[in-house]
Protein backbone atom coordinates (compact mmCIF):
# COMPACT_ATOMS: atom_id res chain seq x y z
CA UNK A 1 0.00 0.00 0.00
CA UNK A 2 1.36 3.41 -0.98
CA UNK A 3 1.70 5.94 1.79
CA UNK A 4 2.09 9.69 1.85
CA UNK A 5 2.48 12.42 4.39
CA UNK A 6 -1.25 13.06 4.25
CA UNK A 7 -2.25 9.45 4.91
CA UNK A 8 0.50 8.16 7.16
CA UNK A 9 -1.45 8.97 10.32
CA UNK A 10 -4.02 6.32 9.37
CA UNK A 11 -1.42 3.55 9.35
CA UNK A 12 -2.03 1.07 12.21
CA UNK A 13 0.34 1.49 15.13
CA UNK A 14 1.50 -2.13 14.88
CA UNK A 15 2.45 -1.59 11.24
CA UNK A 16 5.11 0.87 12.34
CA UNK A 17 6.84 -1.95 14.20
CA UNK A 18 6.76 -4.07 11.03
CA UNK A 19 8.01 -1.19 8.87
CA UNK A 20 11.10 -0.83 11.05
CA UNK A 21 11.69 -4.57 10.78
CA UNK A 22 11.72 -4.37 7.00
CA UNK A 23 13.98 -1.32 6.71
CA UNK A 24 16.67 -2.35 9.18
CA UNK A 25 16.27 -6.15 9.41
CA UNK A 26 19.70 -6.86 7.91
CA UNK A 27 21.38 -4.93 10.72
CA UNK A 28 18.95 -5.61 13.55
CA UNK A 29 19.44 -9.37 13.33
CA UNK A 30 23.01 -8.70 14.50
CA UNK A 31 21.96 -6.54 17.44
CA UNK A 32 21.11 -7.75 20.93
CA UNK A 33 18.18 -6.30 22.85
CA UNK A 34 20.69 -4.33 24.94
CA UNK A 35 22.22 -2.85 21.80
CA UNK A 36 18.77 -1.72 20.65
CA UNK A 37 17.82 -0.47 24.11
CA UNK A 38 21.00 1.59 24.47
CA UNK A 39 20.23 3.29 21.15
CA UNK A 40 16.71 3.97 22.43
CA UNK A 41 18.08 5.55 25.61
CA UNK A 42 20.61 7.57 23.62
CA UNK A 43 17.91 9.20 21.51
CA UNK A 44 15.74 9.82 24.57
CA UNK A 45 18.68 11.67 26.10
CA UNK A 46 19.05 13.58 22.81
CA UNK A 47 15.39 14.64 23.07
CA UNK A 48 16.10 16.02 26.54
CA UNK A 49 19.23 17.79 25.26
CA UNK A 50 17.31 19.38 22.38
CA UNK A 51 14.61 20.61 24.75
CA UNK A 52 17.28 22.10 27.01
CA UNK A 53 19.26 23.78 24.23
CA UNK A 54 16.95 24.36 21.25
CA UNK A 55 13.32 23.28 21.76
CA UNK A 56 12.12 24.97 18.56
CA UNK A 57 13.37 23.64 15.29
CA UNK A 58 14.33 20.61 13.29
CA UNK A 59 16.65 18.93 15.79
CA UNK A 60 13.93 18.02 18.28
CA UNK A 61 11.69 16.53 15.58
CA UNK A 62 14.61 14.50 14.25
CA UNK A 63 15.40 13.03 17.67
CA UNK A 64 11.74 12.21 18.35
CA UNK A 65 11.59 10.34 15.05
CA UNK A 66 14.83 8.45 15.75
CA UNK A 67 13.74 7.62 19.30
CA UNK A 68 10.40 6.33 18.03
CA UNK A 69 11.98 3.95 15.54
CA UNK A 70 14.38 2.54 18.12
CA UNK A 71 11.48 2.11 20.55
CA UNK A 72 9.52 0.22 17.89
CA UNK A 73 12.61 -1.90 17.25
CA UNK A 74 12.88 -2.67 20.97
CA UNK A 75 9.26 -3.88 21.07
CA UNK A 76 9.98 -6.12 18.08
CA UNK A 77 13.13 -7.52 19.71
CA UNK A 78 11.36 -8.19 22.99
CA UNK A 79 8.45 -10.11 21.49
CA UNK A 80 8.85 -13.87 21.60
CA UNK A 81 8.41 -17.02 23.59
CA UNK A 82 9.68 -16.85 27.15
CA UNK A 83 12.83 -18.93 27.54
CA UNK A 84 13.43 -19.34 23.82
CA UNK A 85 16.32 -17.68 22.02
CA UNK A 86 15.72 -15.95 18.71
CA UNK A 87 19.13 -17.06 17.48
CA UNK A 88 20.59 -13.57 17.44
CA UNK A 89 23.53 -12.20 19.43
CA UNK A 90 21.96 -12.97 22.81
CA UNK A 91 23.50 -13.64 26.18
CA UNK A 92 22.03 -16.70 27.95
CA UNK A 93 19.74 -14.60 30.16
CA UNK A 94 18.38 -12.55 27.24
CA UNK A 95 15.97 -15.37 26.31
CA UNK A 96 13.99 -14.54 29.44
CA UNK A 97 13.51 -10.86 28.56
CA UNK A 98 10.35 -11.37 26.55
CA UNK A 99 6.93 -9.76 26.13
CA UNK A 100 3.82 -11.44 24.78
CA UNK A 101 1.81 -8.49 23.53
CA UNK A 102 1.89 -6.50 20.32
CA UNK A 103 2.61 -2.78 20.58
CA UNK A 104 -1.07 -1.81 20.42
CA UNK A 105 -2.13 -4.51 22.89
CA UNK A 106 0.41 -3.56 25.53
CA UNK A 107 -0.82 0.02 25.22
CA UNK A 108 -4.49 -0.96 25.42
CA UNK A 109 -3.96 -3.19 28.48
CA UNK A 110 -2.54 -0.17 30.32
CA UNK A 111 -4.62 2.62 28.76
CA UNK A 112 -8.07 1.24 27.82
CA UNK A 113 -9.45 4.70 27.08
CA UNK A 114 -8.83 5.86 30.65
CA UNK A 115 -6.07 6.82 33.06
CA UNK A 116 -4.66 3.67 34.70
CA UNK A 117 -3.76 5.46 37.95
CA UNK A 118 -7.18 7.07 38.32
CA UNK A 119 -8.60 3.60 37.60
CA UNK A 120 -6.48 2.11 40.37
CA UNK A 121 -7.74 4.59 42.93
CA UNK A 122 -11.37 4.50 41.83
CA UNK A 123 -12.15 1.43 39.68
CA UNK A 124 -15.60 0.92 38.14
CA UNK A 125 -18.17 -0.66 40.43
CA UNK A 126 -18.48 -3.55 38.02
CA UNK A 127 -15.67 -4.63 35.73
CA UNK A 128 -18.24 -6.15 33.42
CA UNK A 129 -19.57 -2.77 32.34
CA UNK A 130 -18.60 -1.72 28.83
CA UNK A 131 -18.73 2.04 29.23
CA UNK A 132 -15.83 4.08 30.52
CA UNK A 133 -16.45 5.83 33.85
CA UNK A 134 -16.58 9.52 32.99
CA UNK A 135 -14.39 10.53 35.92
CA UNK A 136 -11.54 8.30 34.68
CA UNK A 137 -11.42 9.27 31.00
CA UNK A 138 -10.07 12.75 31.78
CA UNK A 139 -7.14 12.34 34.15
CA UNK A 140 -6.39 14.72 36.99
CA UNK A 141 -3.91 12.60 38.95
CA UNK A 142 -0.82 13.15 36.78
CA UNK A 143 -0.56 16.77 37.86
CA UNK A 144 -1.16 15.99 41.55
CA UNK A 145 1.62 15.30 44.07
CA UNK A 146 2.98 11.87 43.28
CA UNK A 147 2.81 8.97 45.72
CA UNK A 148 4.64 5.66 45.60
CA UNK A 149 2.34 2.81 44.63
CA UNK A 150 2.89 -0.32 46.70
CA UNK A 151 3.80 -3.47 44.77
CA UNK A 152 0.67 -5.41 45.76
CA UNK A 153 -1.56 -2.47 44.86
CA UNK A 154 0.13 -2.19 41.46
CA UNK A 155 -0.34 -5.89 40.78
CA UNK A 156 -4.01 -5.66 41.60
CA UNK A 157 -4.48 -2.56 39.44
CA UNK A 158 -2.74 -4.08 36.41
CA UNK A 159 -4.80 -7.24 36.79
CA UNK A 160 -8.08 -5.30 36.86
CA UNK A 161 -6.96 -3.15 33.95
CA UNK A 162 -6.26 -6.25 31.86
CA UNK A 163 -9.75 -7.61 32.53
CA UNK A 164 -11.34 -4.25 31.76
CA UNK A 165 -9.31 -3.76 28.58
CA UNK A 166 -10.27 -7.20 27.24
CA UNK A 167 -13.95 -6.54 27.91
CA UNK A 168 -13.69 -3.26 25.99
CA UNK A 169 -11.34 -4.44 23.23
CA UNK A 170 -13.74 -3.28 20.51
CA UNK A 171 -12.94 0.34 21.42
CA UNK A 172 -9.18 -0.03 21.00
CA UNK A 173 -7.67 2.55 18.62
CA UNK A 174 -6.07 1.25 15.44
CA UNK A 175 -4.15 4.01 13.68
CA UNK A 176 -1.24 5.90 15.19
CA UNK A 177 -3.23 9.16 15.00
CA UNK A 178 -6.10 7.55 16.92
CA UNK A 179 -3.68 6.59 19.67
CA UNK A 180 -2.33 10.13 19.86
CA UNK A 181 -5.89 11.46 20.07
CA UNK A 182 -6.68 9.01 22.89
CA UNK A 183 -3.76 10.26 24.98
CA UNK A 184 -4.65 13.87 24.22
CA UNK A 185 -8.22 13.28 25.39
CA UNK A 186 -7.30 11.48 28.62
CA UNK A 187 -4.37 13.66 29.66
CA UNK A 188 -5.38 17.12 28.42
CA UNK A 189 -4.87 18.63 31.88
CA UNK A 190 -1.34 17.20 32.09
CA UNK A 191 -0.49 18.54 28.64
CA UNK A 192 -1.62 21.97 29.76
CA UNK A 193 0.01 21.93 33.20
CA UNK A 194 3.39 20.33 32.51
CA UNK A 195 6.22 22.03 30.64
CA UNK A 196 8.04 20.42 27.73
CA UNK A 197 11.04 19.84 30.02
CA UNK A 198 8.82 18.15 32.60
CA UNK A 199 7.42 15.93 29.86
CA UNK A 200 10.96 14.91 28.90
CA UNK A 201 11.72 14.08 32.55
CA UNK A 202 8.64 11.86 32.74
CA UNK A 203 9.70 10.12 29.51
CA UNK A 204 13.17 9.48 30.93
CA UNK A 205 11.65 8.26 34.19
CA UNK A 206 9.46 5.79 32.27
CA UNK A 207 12.49 4.51 30.35
CA UNK A 208 14.41 4.00 33.58
CA UNK A 209 11.55 1.99 35.05
CA UNK A 210 11.30 -0.06 31.85
CA UNK A 211 15.05 -0.74 32.06
CA UNK A 212 14.63 -1.99 35.61
CA UNK A 213 11.69 -4.18 34.53
CA UNK A 214 13.88 -5.75 31.81
CA UNK A 215 16.59 -6.60 34.33
CA UNK A 216 13.99 -8.08 36.72
CA UNK A 217 12.98 -10.61 34.05
CA UNK A 218 16.09 -12.65 34.87
CA UNK A 219 17.27 -11.18 38.20
CA UNK A 220 15.57 -12.50 41.37
CA UNK A 221 16.08 -12.95 45.08
CA UNK A 222 15.57 -16.35 46.68
CA UNK A 223 12.31 -15.12 48.23
CA UNK A 224 10.64 -14.09 44.98
CA UNK A 225 11.99 -16.95 42.82
CA UNK A 226 8.57 -18.63 42.89
CA UNK A 227 5.83 -19.84 40.55
CA UNK A 228 3.95 -17.16 38.57
CA UNK A 229 6.47 -14.44 39.48
CA UNK A 230 7.97 -14.42 35.95
CA UNK A 231 4.46 -13.97 34.49
CA UNK A 232 3.85 -10.98 36.72
CA UNK A 233 7.21 -9.48 35.82
CA UNK A 234 6.43 -9.88 32.14
CA UNK A 235 3.16 -7.98 32.66
CA UNK A 236 5.08 -5.33 34.58
CA UNK A 237 7.56 -4.89 31.72
CA UNK A 238 4.71 -4.55 29.22
CA UNK A 239 3.10 -1.89 31.42
CA UNK A 240 6.39 0.03 31.71
CA UNK A 241 6.77 0.01 27.93
CA UNK A 242 3.20 1.28 27.61
CA UNK A 243 4.04 4.14 30.00
CA UNK A 244 7.02 5.02 27.82
CA UNK A 245 4.82 5.21 24.73
CA UNK A 246 2.26 7.31 26.62
CA UNK A 247 4.85 9.95 27.51
CA UNK A 248 6.15 9.96 23.94
CA UNK A 249 2.65 10.75 22.65
CA UNK A 250 2.10 13.36 25.37
CA UNK A 251 5.42 15.06 24.65
CA UNK A 252 4.45 15.33 20.96
CA UNK A 253 1.04 16.72 21.96
CA UNK A 254 2.76 19.32 24.17
CA UNK A 255 5.02 20.24 21.26
CA UNK A 256 1.93 20.52 19.07
CA UNK A 257 0.40 23.04 21.48
CA UNK A 258 3.58 25.09 21.67
CA UNK A 259 4.11 25.20 17.91
CA UNK A 260 0.48 25.97 17.18
CA UNK A 261 0.75 29.02 19.44
CA UNK A 262 4.06 30.08 17.94
CA UNK A 263 3.73 33.41 16.13
CA UNK A 264 6.35 32.35 13.60
CA UNK A 265 5.97 28.57 13.35
CA UNK A 266 8.40 28.15 10.47
CA UNK A 267 11.53 26.10 10.92
CA UNK A 268 14.70 27.94 9.87
CA UNK A 269 16.36 24.64 8.88
CA UNK A 270 13.72 23.38 6.45
CA UNK A 271 11.43 26.36 5.85
CA UNK A 272 8.45 24.15 6.68
CA UNK A 273 5.57 25.25 8.86
CA UNK A 274 6.16 23.43 12.15
CA UNK A 275 2.50 22.98 13.04
CA UNK A 276 2.25 20.46 10.22
CA UNK A 277 4.88 18.32 11.94
CA UNK A 278 3.18 17.85 15.25
CA UNK A 279 1.60 14.49 14.81
CA UNK A 280 3.96 11.68 15.70
CA UNK A 281 3.16 10.00 12.38
CA UNK A 282 4.18 13.11 10.47
CA UNK A 283 7.33 13.62 12.52
CA UNK A 284 8.37 10.06 11.65
CA UNK A 285 7.37 10.51 7.99
CA UNK A 286 9.39 13.69 7.57
CA UNK A 287 12.48 11.80 8.75
CA UNK A 288 11.86 8.37 7.23
CA UNK A 289 9.17 8.75 4.57
CA UNK A 290 9.41 9.23 0.82
CA UNK A 291 6.65 10.69 -1.33
CA UNK A 292 8.45 9.41 -4.44
CA UNK A 293 8.48 5.77 -3.36
CA UNK A 294 5.27 5.97 -1.33
CA UNK A 295 6.78 4.35 1.75
CA UNK A 296 9.31 4.46 4.54
CA UNK A 297 13.04 4.28 3.95
CA UNK A 298 16.41 4.65 5.66
CA UNK A 299 17.05 8.31 6.38
CA UNK A 300 20.69 8.02 5.30
CA UNK A 301 20.94 5.73 2.26
CA UNK A 302 17.30 6.46 1.25
CA UNK A 303 16.66 2.80 0.49
CA UNK A 304 13.54 0.95 1.63
CA UNK A 305 15.89 -1.82 2.77
CA UNK A 306 18.85 -0.15 4.48
CA UNK A 307 22.14 -0.61 2.64
CA UNK A 308 24.34 1.42 4.93
CA UNK A 309 27.62 -0.31 5.72
CA UNK A 310 27.35 -0.78 9.46
CA UNK A 311 30.13 -2.69 11.21
CA UNK A 312 29.05 -4.77 14.18
CA UNK A 313 31.98 -6.62 15.72
CA UNK A 314 32.31 -9.62 15.81
CA UNK A 315 29.22 -10.54 13.78
CA UNK A 316 30.02 -8.64 10.58
CA UNK A 317 33.73 -7.85 11.02
CA UNK A 318 36.61 -9.57 12.75
CA UNK A 319 37.22 -8.96 16.42
CA UNK A 320 40.94 -9.43 15.75
CA UNK A 321 40.85 -6.50 13.33
CA UNK A 322 39.23 -4.31 15.97
CA UNK A 323 41.92 -5.31 18.45
CA UNK A 324 44.58 -4.38 15.89
CA UNK A 325 43.01 -0.95 15.48
CA UNK A 326 42.89 -0.51 19.24
CA UNK A 327 46.56 -1.43 19.61
CA UNK A 328 47.61 1.02 16.92
CA UNK A 329 45.90 3.84 18.83
CA UNK A 330 47.60 2.77 22.05
CA UNK A 331 51.00 2.66 20.36
CA UNK A 332 50.58 6.08 18.77
CA UNK A 333 49.54 7.82 21.97
CA UNK A 334 51.89 5.92 24.31
CA UNK A 335 49.06 5.07 26.66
Amino acid sequence: MERSRGSVGQVPLDDYVEVVARIYSAHDKNRSIWDVWCHTLHHAAAIAEQIRTDPTGYGLHKEIADFSLWLFTAVLKLRGKFGKSDGGPEAPHDQFIRIQLSCSDLLWHSYPNLCPLCFGGNPPDSLSQHTEPENLTQCECQTSPRTIERANARRGRLGRLKIYSEQNRGKKPVSIDEWQELFHRIFASSISALSLAEMALRLLEALGLASDAMIRMYSYTQTDFVRDEPNWRQSSLEARLADTFSWLFLLVEKLRCIETNNKEPQDSHTGTTLDSYTRLAQIIWDRYGSEDSGGFQCSKCESQICRCEIILVPLTHSADRLLELYKSVVDQTNI
